[in-house]
């Protein structure tokens, strides 16, 4: 059994990545795996610590981060969105804090000062858009409105949202030519 949510594995993809790092070349990491068999709490943090570790150690791509569990013998549509989101999460912190004349903002700390209404400032609305993630998934409500939608929690949210993607999805149809292309250069293909 290779151990695919081990913290062993993010800190290899971690050390490869500052390897490939250190001598400019890409690397092609894993991360974002579980050995867990459901969309769980060991999922998530399992999933999210060998995902972070190898982002931010510098890997170009990161493989099999989405939707596989039980050390990627299974894939569950709401892991899928649960990952989307965990994926989003990790590119978020990648982006870090820009820090230039714009974000710095001195005339607006120097017109409100200590202790003043910040969120009131067309300077921070307009900026807290691209310096906030806004999940789909997590719930960041207070309970009491978190209650009266219902109590769910990220996995049944996730479930309720790849069903909603899978309802409402109408996969275009490959063109005609360009099937007949792949069927002709693919020996033993069947067309269904």
């Amino acid at each position: 059994n290779f151990l695919d949510g081990a913290i062993e594995l993010g800190i290899l993809a971690a050390g490869g990545a500052q390897l490939a790092q250190y001598y400019n070349f890409p690397y092609y990491a894993w991360g974002g795996l579980s050995d867990s068999k459901i969309s769980d709490i060991q999922a998530g943090y399992e999933k999210g610590m060998t995902l972070i570790m190898a982002a931010l150690a510098g890997a170009n791509y990161i493989h099999n981060a989405a939707g596989m569990l039980e050390s990627t013998t299974t894939v569950a549509y709401e892991q899928y969105v649960i990952d989307n989101e965990i994926i989003g999460m990790a590119m978020r912190a990648l982006q870090g804090i820009e820090v230039n004349e714009e974000t710095l903002a001195l005339k607006v700390i120097d017109k409100v000062g200590p202790g003043g209404n910040y969120l009131a400032e067309t300077h921070t609305v307009k900026h807290m858009r691209s310096e906030l993630f806004f999940p789909k998934v997590s719930d960041r409500s207070l309970r009491e409105e978190w209650i009266s939608k219902g109590g769910k929690d990220a996995r049944e949210r996730a479930k309720e949202i790849a069903k909603n993607i899978l309802a409402g999805h109408k996969p275009l149809p490959i063109p005609s030519d360009i099937d007949k292309k792949i069927i002709s250069k693919i020996k033993g293909l069947i067309k269904f």
